[in-house]
């Protein structure tokens, strides 16, 4: 076998590879292309790397697909994923998920990006609640095994807190679609000018300053002397490289959402904001509600100590009595002579 036909073989190898998994990293992807060629019994070089990129990407382009790599939004690691360049690809071409779970998957992700404050999430409730609004009603156990089946295949991502969001490979694959249907949701990173989901944000966008950043674009550039996400969505006091105002962030992703309770972590509702009195409001109105008491016992323990007035029944006059008293007796003389027998008549 040629040398040429080695390199041949190591390439189909790592495509076919790649074609599996739609995504991987790019370290891996190397480590993968390195077996390959050692598998092809021919050395592995960069440059020879490189060249099979820039050669698999030729030939690709002519069956709509492409290699696109990008940096992940949690992790900031670098990942090379294969995609289908055709607009609503996911939507229109997906064959292996019937009309009304494209429906399904249309509308979840139409829930997602519009998530209200820039959330680009929604709670796994919301999302199984999603079936039973469609036209035609999908039940529940199928809309939880759709759900499964996107996470298995690498177009959510689901996390621990029961939260479902567009994985990196739905934000590559469906650019196209999301920039043309969602354009006024769809904002990029002033860094990296890729879309951004997670991160952070001027608390003066989206209104009068358009500054957003993923967090390991941010730490590359306002937060360099900080590697805590926490420490950095808490940096402030420096101007915005964009309005020049004072820079104070607001997050972007799940946590933008706002925390109600355990059963029902998220809420759908404006935020309002809580009114949290004095502590010199509180010690008057326990004052006030003290003395209130207070009056309201001294107004029951004088009304016990009064004496209850009993009104007096009207007096009967004399000669009142008196007619009651004959009224009596004529009635008691006409009940004596209905009972005694008549006399007959000779």
């Amino acid at each position: 076998m040629s040398e040429s036909d080695k390199l041949t073989l190591a390439r189909v190898a790592w495509m076919q590879s790649i074609v599996s998994h739609r995504i991987v990293p790019v370290r891996f992807a190397k480590h993968l292309y390195a077996r390959c060629c050692a598998v092809a019994q021919t050395a592995y070089e960069e440059s020879t790397y490189r060249s099979m990129m820039q050669d698999a990407s030729k030939h690709l382009s002519v069956l709509d697909l492409e290699l696109r790599t990008v940096n992940d939004q949690a992790s900031g690691q670098a990942v090379l994923a294969l995609v289908n360049t055709k607009q609503d690809t996911l939507i229109q071409g997906a064959t292996r998920y019937s009309p009304l779970e494209i429906s399904l998957v249309k509308k979840l992700v139409e829930e997602i990006f519009k998530a209200r404050k820039e959330a680009y999430a929604i709670p796994a409730l919301e999302a199984v609640r999603l079936g039973s609004k469609l036209r035609t009603h999908l039940t529940r156990d199928a809309t939880e095994e759709l759900l499964r089946n996107l996470v298995d295949h690498k177009w959510l991502d689901y996390s621990s807190e029961g939260i479902y969001t567009l994985s990196t490979r739905s934000l590559l694959e469906l650019r196209n679609y999301l920039q043309n249907e969602f354009e006024e949701h769809y904002h990029t990173c002033t860094h990296c000018k890729d879309v951004v989901t997670l991160g952070l944000a001027c608390s003066h966008a989206p209104r009068s300053c358009s500054a957003r950043y993923h967090m390991h674009c941010a730490r590359n550039t306002i937060g360099s002397a900080v590697n805590d996400d926490e420490a950095l969505a808490r940096l402030t006091g420096f101007p915005c490289p964009v309005c020049r105002r004072t820079w104070k962030s607001r997050p972007i992703g799940p946590k933008a959402l706002v925390l109600v309770d355990r059963d029902t972590p998220f809420s759908s509702q404006p935020d309002h904001p809580r009114h949290q009195p004095a502590q010199n409001e509180n010690d008057d109105s326990d004052a006030d509600v003290e003395s209130q008491l207070a009056s309201l016992d001294g107004e029951e323990s004088a009304q016990q100590q009064q004496p209850v007035a009993v009104k007096p029944e009207p007096a009967t006059s004399q000669p009142a009595r008196r007619q009651s008293q004959r009224r009596r007796i004529d009635d008691s003389d006409d009940d004596e002579q209905d009972v005694k027998p008549r006399r007959r008549l000779r």
